[in-house]
């Protein structure tokens, strides 16, 4: 009995495996994604990569802004929509937004 529900459970075990590890790999908030649209987007005024290096950026550097304390995901979700003065009008998917963040929360809590 114990291997007729064995076998009857494995593929629905399988799909759902299957469906983890895809979820794992693709999608939104993966911080693989988040850092090329932060450095295509973001990184001509931000250093926003710790091998980036300062070239008259005039916006804060984003890496050690978001290892204050106060930057939660909460905070960088409000400041990606919204709009700054001196910015350009930036509009993200909420995929997208889910990518730079998933990517910027990487650094919380990494030494400088």
């Amino acid at each position: 009995m114990r291997r007729i529900l064995l076998v009857a459970a494995l593929p629905v075990m399988m799909a759902m495996l299957g469906t983890a590890a895809l979820a794992a790999t693709d999608g939104p908030g993966q911080p693989g994604y988040g850092r090329g649209l932060a450095g295509d987007l973001c990184g001509d005024c931000h250093i926003v990569s710790p091998d980036q290096h300062y070239d008259g950026q005039i916006g804060p550097n984003l890496i050690e802004r978001v290892r204050e304390p106060e930057i939660t995901e909460l905070a960088l979700r409000s400041y990606l929509q919204t709009t700054h003065p001196v910015m350009p009008n930036i509009m993200l998917t909420r995929e997208q937004a889910d990518d730079v963040i998933a990517y910027l929360l990487t650094f919380k809590g990494k030494p400088k």
